[in-house]
């Protein structure tokens, strides 16, 4: 899902959460939604690593002009494909948080740990919309597992 879908979605969820939990306050809102957005800064370090560049513009055009390149090859090629390592987006990501915000006691990691879950529930939902290997968002162990027996979509030949 793109960032500005992330961030309506997100918004709108936070005001949910809001209205039926005030007692987040806007410290909270802002954190919910802030962090369902920027989750994705994993999308943009994969691109720094692999292309060596540091210009946020071009790493959102690599990731669409690829997301494009993805939908021309056959199912076949599908299927062989990864669009990188999202350290961010898997199962340990949220466990690291939900034990800091054990160990610490703070709401702050709750409000973060919400915002990550609910980033994965929209990336799951638009996943199975568009039928793709859920891989990335189930945990960041399976995800190096499968990258290594997969071709990056950019380095894949028609």
């Amino acid at each position: 899902m793109l960032p500005l879908r992330h961030l309506v979605f997100g918004i709108l969820f936070g005001l949910i959460l809001f209205a039926i939990f005030p007692q987040i306050g806007l410290t909270g809102f802002l954190l919910i939604v802030s962090s369902n957005v920027l989750i994705d800064i994993d999308h943009y370090l994969y691109y720094v690593y692999r292309k060596k560049d540091l210009n946020l513009k071009k790493a959102y055009s690599w990731y669409i002009d690829n997301g494009k390149k993805y939908w021309t090859l056959s199912k076949k090629q599908q299927k062989n494909v990864y669009f990188g390592i999202c350290f961010l987006h898997g199962i340990e990501a949220m466990i690291i948080l939900f034990l800091f915000f054990f160990y610490f006691k703070s709401p702050f990691y709750l409000f973060i740990l919400t915002g990550f879950v609910f980033h994965q529930l929209l990336d799951l939902i638009e996943i199975i919309h568009d039928k793709v290997n859920p891989y990335r968002i189930i945990s960041l162990m399976h995800s190096l597992f499968y990258a290594k027996k997969k071709i990056f979509v950019e380095d894949c030949k028609k």
